[in-house]
């Protein structure tokens, strides 16, 4: 039996390529909500099925008013439980978050092997991203079986000693190939960017960032841009300093409406690992407000630059038309179909 795990909303978009694909091979599976992030969790799990099992149990732990170490002990604890109560053959962990570096770890304790999504991605900086970095190379350590999404990542797989490392791509360009072809979204050449600031190591500076996309915004009035500002009082508390007209403050949105803003953009100023990848999708170009990136891919293809808290010098840049279709250097949108075929031999064995 195969378990699917998942506990924040981009580990549900990462992973319902690979839930459907073994859904449709008929391969015995479960799947197991966390519960770590229930609120943005709400927005995707129409992707899924619900799950077969869920640490949600109305806590504060659940609802995100937890620490970092309170929020995986828990995790943890009822993973012993499920694990102890059933039996699986392999559990599927897909990224860096607290819900797959505490599902690895209590399935290495309890005998299970583990398969890592996403693996390989480094930094080789502990603090950025923050904890992440530390997750991902911890997960691939204990993994049994370690899924790369690049070349890159799978040299970095290989040069440190995890096991059965395979080339398979990363399901998000399955995930926006599906849903781009379910909900009809397409690329368009406008005149918004779509800016988003929420990483933890940014907390300290996120006063200055903001200050930055306001002069952004006054110094090319030719721009709309628009903010979905994102529920951590650490950013909400810096809304007040986005002053110029043609900013846009707005709710946090869901998915399928981001990708169609993404595809709507002329170009996205962000700090989020998943929109490097999805830009690159539509074919944006990003500027990455990060001294590091752990998806330097976007960086090789043209796509994207790193600029750390310096945006402005880059706009111009950004502005400039991409040069051609550069395809994504994520994969070719069939990532899922590589893994469930691999996972269908593990669970066999």
């Amino acid at each position: 039996m195969i378990l699917v795990a998942y506990g924040t909303r981009p580990e549900v978009i990462k992973l319902f390529p690979v839930i459907r694909e073994l859904r449709k091979r008929g391969i015995p599976h479960k799947t197991l909500f966390s519960g770590q992030h229930t609120g943005l969790y709400e927005d995707v799990k129409e992707l899924v099925p619900p799950p077969d099992y869920t640490f949600v149990d109305g806590s504060a732990t659940s609802r995100g008013s937890t620490t970092l170490g309170r929020s995986f002990m828990k995790i943890c604890k009822a993973a012993e439980r499920l694990f102890h109560r059933n039996r699986f053959d392999v559990v599927v962990v897909q990224g860096d978050t607290t819900t797959a570096w505490a599902l690895a770890q209590m399935a290495f304790y309890n005998g299970v092997r583990i398969a890592h999504v996403e693996a390989g991605l480094r930094t080789f900086n502990l603090a950025s991203p923050y904890p992440e970095e530390a997750n991902r190379a911890l997960i691939s350590q204990l993994a049994d079986y370690n899924f790369a999404p690049t070349r890159r990542s799978m040299e970095v797989l290989e040069t440190s000693g995890a096991r059965n490392p395979f080339l398979a791509g990363n399901t998000v360009v399955d995930a926006v190939r599906i849903i781009r072809e379910e909900k009809d979204i397409h690329e368009r050449a406008g005149d918004t960017v779509v800016v988003t600031l929420h990483r933890r190591e940014n907390h300290r500076i996120m006063g200055r960032l903001f200050d930055e996309v306001d002069r952004v915004a006054r110094e090319n009035p030719d721009l709309r841009m628009i903010l979905p500002i994102h529920p951590n009082p650490n950013v909400r508390k810096h809304r007040g300093r986005l002053k110029a007209a043609n900013i846009e403050v707005i709710s946090p949105v869901g998915y399928i409406e981001m990708l169609r803003m993404i595809g709507d953009a002329r170009f996205l100023i962000s700090d989020s690992g998943g929109i490097q990848e999805e830009a690159s999708c539509f074919n944006k170009k990003i500027l990455v407000v990060r001294e590091t990136t752990e998806r330097p891919e976007i960086l090789d293809v043209g796509l994207g630059r790193l600029v750390g808290a310096d945006i402005r010098p880059h706009v111009a840049w950004a502005k400039e038309p991409v040069d051609g279709v550069v395809p994504s250097p994520f994969g070719d949108g069939h990532a899922a179909e590589k893994i469930v075929t691999v996972l269908t031999g593990i669970a066999a064995l």
